[in-house]
Order: structure tokens, then sequence, then C-alpha cells
């Protein structure tokens, strides 16, 4: 099943049959995520933003994926277009239209290689450590208005919210590996989240490479 409109616009994403989708009867939309409740972690903040003396790192989340797909043709890149050095750009900023001011090369088109008459989605696949495996819809559009950047790093940023807040509310429960934890007093939060990169797993599964910043 998908979970997007069939229709010519990726910005009319259905927010609230999506949420019903996953079982969430409070609506939760984009520009609201930092209330949330859910998500009760204050925000690690980085010796540059804050004026403190503490700095922040990133640690890659090692998903229970088998790399199948090594050599990078088919790897999509998400950085931060005011950084020479980024590796990857917060998931809360994607959720904002155009996939918020600062991800680098937005507006360029994905997987121009794909045949939209044959495949029109892709299934995004979240390992994380301790969870089950949970598959979620990846609309590419069409040959008129297909993907961008953007457009794809605001489905992933999406699909990863539902799937912190299933892991909050129980639904979804952690079997090992506790460090990853999720939601919670000591889990991780979504605001701790940045994409890396989102790339091919197999056939049309794909995956999503994700850090954690935390301090050091």
């Amino acid at each position: 099943m998908s979970y997007l409109q069939q229709n010519g616009g990726h910005d009319r994403f259905p927010y609230v049959m999506y949420n019903n989708t996953l079982g969430i009867h409070q609506v939760v939309l984009p520009h609201q995520l930092s209330g949330h409740s859910s998500f009760g972690m204050d925000p690690v903040s980085s010796a540059s933003s804050s004026g403190s003396t503490s700095h922040s790192v990133e640690m890659f989340v090692p998903m229970n994926i088998p790399q199948y797909n090594r050599d990078g043709s088919s790897t999509v890149m998400f950085q931060v277009n005011t950084d020479r050095n980024s590796l990857s750009i917060p998931l809360e900023e994607c959720l904002q239209p155009g996939g918020g001011p600062r991800l680098k090369d937005a507006q360029e088109i994905m997987f121009p290689t794909i045949d939209r008459t044959q495949v029109r989605i892709l299934k995004f696949v979240i390992a994380w450590p301790g969870y089950d495996t949970v598959e979620y819809p990846i609309d590419i559009g069409t040959k008129e208005v297909p993907i961008t950047r953007a457009d794809l790093a605001r489905q992933i940023a999406y699909h990863f919210f539902g799937f912190f807040i299933q892991c909050d509310n129980g639904r979804f429960t952690q079997r090992s590996h506790f460090l990853w934890k999720v939601g919670g007093r000591y889990g991780y939060s979504f605001h701790q989240i940045h994409l890396s990169t989102f790339w091919n797993i197999e056939g049309t599964s794909w995956g999503a490479s994700v850090r954690v910043q935390k301090n050091a």
C-alpha cells in the first residue's frame, strides 16, 4: 500500500492519513515537531551554537542491513550546503518544505535512470539495532514530475519520524542492542538523527545511513 497520494505534487504529503495508518491518533505535522512530547530529550547543542565548551560528535547507527551494493553507484548523499565538510543533515530540517534551506542540491532530480512507468514506489528499509525490520514506501514520482533530493529527504525523514513515535509508544519493542534504544527518558530522540545517505540494498529495496548526534 502506498501512503502517498497519486498526484503531481510531492508537497501534498497526506500527513493525516499517514498518521492514522500508523495508529497515531494525535496528528503531528512537521512544523509541530520541536514541541512534540514523545521526543522529550533536550537537543544536543554544539559549542558553535550554544557558546558552551562542550561539543557534539556524530556516530553511524549500525543498521542490520547487508550491504550488497558496495560500489557507491546507487547512493544519494545529503549534505549541508554551507559546510564544505558536511557528511549529513539533521532529519528534522528535512521535514521542512523544500527539504529545508540548508540542504545541498535540493532540487536535483533523483533516480534519473529508473523507468517510472515500471517502478513508482521504492521500499525503504529501517533495520534499527535491536528492533524488528520495517519497510515504508518511497514515491519517486512520475516522468513529468520526478522526485527531487528535497522530496526524497522529506519522505525519509517523515518515515523515521513515524518509526520513532511507534518505538516511543511501545508499538515497536526492542529485543537487543539496548544501547541503541529509541524514545523514552534514556533513548535516542528524533532531533538527534542526521541523514547521511540513501543507498540501494538490492532491487527496489533501499536503506538510509543515519548518524546520531551526542555530546563528546
